[in-house]
């Protein structure tokens, strides 16, 4: 009985460590300058802004980022970027390296979304630096959209779908993207 209540009691505690899983990964210490060429296969952490906040991705779109991952597996791993108070992109950008960097990601990939026109910039980052990398522009087929009065999309599920739309039009030239810096040289 009490090897059965310390073998839970062990099982407990090492769920509570669960959640960073960053153990495996070499830490990120911080240099001044961007490198020319990139390390792979490496940990990308993927984020994402909407009307300039970082918020994380729905259901649809998050499957969506799951196919991207299995198809570029051999590029490393790529997971989206978990922070508590997820900082707003517009004075936050520095603050998502940073993250990425403490849970020990090699790169970040945001997608800035704007839903009014459809479109996304997307930025990858090197987070030891929190330098500029490599940028790419996507825009939906679909269009843009605006919210009741013209202003920012209030509702969640509307919201949902036009950035679900937004994200499959940038999945392939994240990929793309991606597969570039695969071929680079280096």
């Amino acid at each position: 009985m009490k090897i059965l209540l310390i073998a839970c009691l062990a099982a407990c505690l090492g769920g509570c460590s669960a959640p960073n899983f960053v153990g495996d990964a070499a830490p990120i210490s911080q240099v001044e300058e961007t490198p020319d060429r990139f390390e792979l296969p490496a940990r990308f952490a993927l984020a994402r802004s909407v009307y300039g906040h970082a918020i994380p991705a729905g259901a649809d779109e998050a499957a969506l980022w799951t196919d991207l991952a299995e198809r570029a597996s051999s590029l490393g791993s790529f997971t989206p970027l978990v922070s508590s108070g997820m900082p707003s992109a517009r004075g936050g950008t520095a603050a998502l390296i940073e993250t990425a960097r403490q849970q020990r990601y090699a790169y970040l990939i945001l997608l800035r979304m704007q839903p009014e026109t459809g479109s996304a910039d997307i930025v990858l980052y090197h987070t030891a630096s929190g330098g500029v990398m490599a940028t790419a522009q996507a825009v939906s087929p679909a269009g843009g959209r605006r919210g009741f009065w013209g202003g920012p999309i209030r509702n969640p599920a509307q919201l949902e779908r036009v950035t679900a739309d937004i994200a499959q039009a940038a999945l392939p030239v994240v990929e793309e993207m991606l597969r570039g810096i695969a071929r680079r040289p280096g």
